[in-house]
């Protein structure tokens, strides 16, 4: 939560720092606002809006209101583009504005309603004809392309079918690329490119994680060896402790009963006479 409030807060200070990394912003989130805890939601809500409102493309900035309750409640997705077809765009359109916008037209491209389609398709091809350079659209590709493929081919109507074909035709000169097959083929590669990688990362994970367990295991293996080899040494020294006890007990007994047996007493003198030399008329005279 306090990242998230410092997060709005840099917004509000730095705006054109954080408008030109909001292609990295928007996606972390646009997650963090399905967080369980009411807390996080209500500061992730807040944070998207405060930076969402630093992109510079004045176009669009009455709709961004719409579009972050979008993105929180997906339910009102299609009130947010209504607003954005509305909007007459005449500024460049740029990487920010596009992360900000593309999620929720691929989200809109998805409703089953055929009219809703046909909007995000309308949307989409008044935005792309003035997207600023084919670096700022590639990574939307992916996401935007294989849903107009869609709708070109699946629809029913034949001008939402139109609409997407002409989305497809300006998103595709976006890309930089000649036709739409051109375009499908570089985001498939790029996907299967971003699959691999992704599959790679995980592979790793996996094998980062396995010598874990196996550093853990053998750490803990050693660790049994040592408490083992202690105790072993521990129970020596008690067996070797016993014996010296019962061994010194046994040597105090023979003692006492060597004492009870002998004639003299500790002073030297006959138990008997009471002389040291015992006299021949003592009962204990040895000669």
């Amino acid at each position: 939560v306090n990242a998230l409030e410092r997060l709005a807060q840099c917004a509000a200070t730095a705006p054109k720092q954080i408008g030109r990394l909001l292609p990295r912003i928007v996606p972390v989130l646009s997650s963090e606002v399905w967080d369980t805890k009411a807390q996080v939601t209500k500061a992730s809500k807040d944070a998207l809006l405060a930076c969402c409102q630093t992109n510079a493309n004045p176009d669009v900035a009455p709709a961004i209101p719409a579009v972050v309750n979008a993105i929180c409640k997906p339910a009102e997705t299609m009130k947010a583009v209504d607003e954005l077809k509305a909007t007459t765009f005449v500024a460049p359109v740029d990487g920010s504005t596009l992360s900000i916008l593309c999620p929720i037209l691929s989200r809109g491209l998805k409703e089953k309603q055929a009219l809703s389609k046909r909007s995000c398709c309308v949307v989409i091809e008044n935005m792309c004809r003035l997207v600023d350079s084919p670096s700022s659209a590639a990574p939307f590709g992916p996401l935007l392309i294989p849903e107009l493929k869609k709708v070109a081919e699946n629809v029913a109507f034949e001008d939402i079918r139109d609409a997407a074909l002409a989305a497809l035709k300006a998103l595709t000169k976006a890309l930089g690329h000649a036709s739409v097959d051109d375009a499908l083929s570089a985001v498939m590669a790029e996907e299967t490119a971003r699959v691999e990688e992704e599959q790679r990362r995980i592979e790793e994970e996996r094998e980062l994680e396995r010598r874990k367990e196996e550093e853990n295991a053998r750490r803990e293996e050693e660790e049994r060896r040592k408490f083992k080899e202690a105790m072993d040494a521990q129970r020596a020294l008690d067996r070797m402790a016993a014996k010296e006890e019962e061994e010194k007990k046994a040597e105090d007994k023979k003692k006492k009963e060597k004492q009870k047996k002998s004639t003299k007493s500790a002073g030297g003198k006959c138990q008997g006479c009471g002389l040291k030399k015992c006299k021949k008329t003592c009962l204990f005279y040895s000669g």
